[in-house]
């Protein structure tokens, strides 16, 4: 009988499972987490006291208050006061308390830190998209540096967008003004071929009184008309030549600055035309030398 009680007493004790070094790291870490959770909501509402004690003191009392009443550094107090403004308020607008309340729940100190790296409505989407609960700390720091890293080619795409958009704003300006111009280029022609017509006119006038004078006047007075006839001759090929140059100034001047909008664009068409243009100038000085 005391054979069986004692065969019977070992049967009924539960069996004891074996310690390992495994089973101890999952007790450890898992303490940890919690105490990280722990300290992150006793930190946010340290900031929040922060928060309203900086609110109370005088101008000039903070940083005096800090050290000799609560022992903390300027910077100390301005990270839990961070944590504070970044998790103490349900001010996100894609989470209200109760999601907010829950994602902190899941979140540890030092997740909350590396949090703070990036902007609001970001890091609630992190909040939002990630499994920040099973995550370590160095997945998250790289979520984080990933997220930062999209952020900054977002910017630098929007930099150069905008770049992009002034310069083409430029373009347009510019095309605007030599729009005008060669408007302006154009009455001044009309104006210009009317001051042509009336020379011309005068000089058909000149000649035929030239003849006339021939028939009818004595040699003096035929000198005095063929100078004038000259002189008209030649104001009206001054005026021809004026205005031939100032239109081949005008279309050296779009043509320069078509090509460097060329540039811009295609360097190498660009100096194929500039080849050409030289080819041409040079052609154009040898054959005025020559003649």
């Amino acid at each position: 009988m005391k054979e069986g009680k004692e065969r019977s007493g070992v049967a009924m004790n539960p069996t004891v499972p074996e310690r390992t070094s495994l089973i101890i790291a999952v007790e450890i870490n898992s303490i940890k987490d919690q105490t990280e959770k722990l300290v992150l909501h006793n930190f946010i509402e340290i900031g929040r006291r922060l928060h309203e004690a900086k609110a109370l003191l005088p101008h000039g009392e903070w940083l005096q208050w800090l050290e000799e009443s609560v022992d903390f550094s300027p910077n100390r107090a301005a990270k839990l006061m961070r944590l504070y403004d970044a998790y103490g308020l349900p001010h996100s607008s894609l989470l209200d308390s109760d999601a907010q309340d829950q994602v902190l729940s899941k979140l540890s100190y030092t997740q909350a830190l590396i949090l703070l790296g990036v902007p609001e409505e970001e890091r609630t989407q992190l909040l939002l998209d990630l499994d920040i609960e099973n995550m370590s700390t160095r997945e998250l720091k790289k979520a984080v540096d990933k997220q930062k890293q999209i952020q900054q080619e977002k910017e630098r795409a929007e930099q150069e967008n905008t770049a992009l958009r002034q310069a083409l704003d430029g373009v347009k300006e510019a095309n605007t003004e030599l729009a005008k111009e060669r408007d302006s280029l154009k009455q001044e022609a009309v104006e210009l071929r009317k001051t042509q017509q009336a020379l011309q006119e005068n000089v058909e006038k000149a000649t035929l009184q030239n003849k006339k004078l021939k028939e009818n006047m004595n040699y003096k007075s035929y000198q005095r008309v063929r100078n004038d006839l000259a002189a008209a001759q030649t104001k009206l090929f001054t005026s021809q030549v004026a205005f031939k140059y100032e239109a081949l100034e005008r279309a050296f001047k779009e043509l320069s600055y078509e090509l460097d909008l060329l540039a811009n664009l295609d360097a190498q068409v660009h100096a194929g035309y500039m080849s050409k243009l030289n080819d041409f100038l040079l052609k154009a000085m040898r054959g005025r030398m020559q003649g």
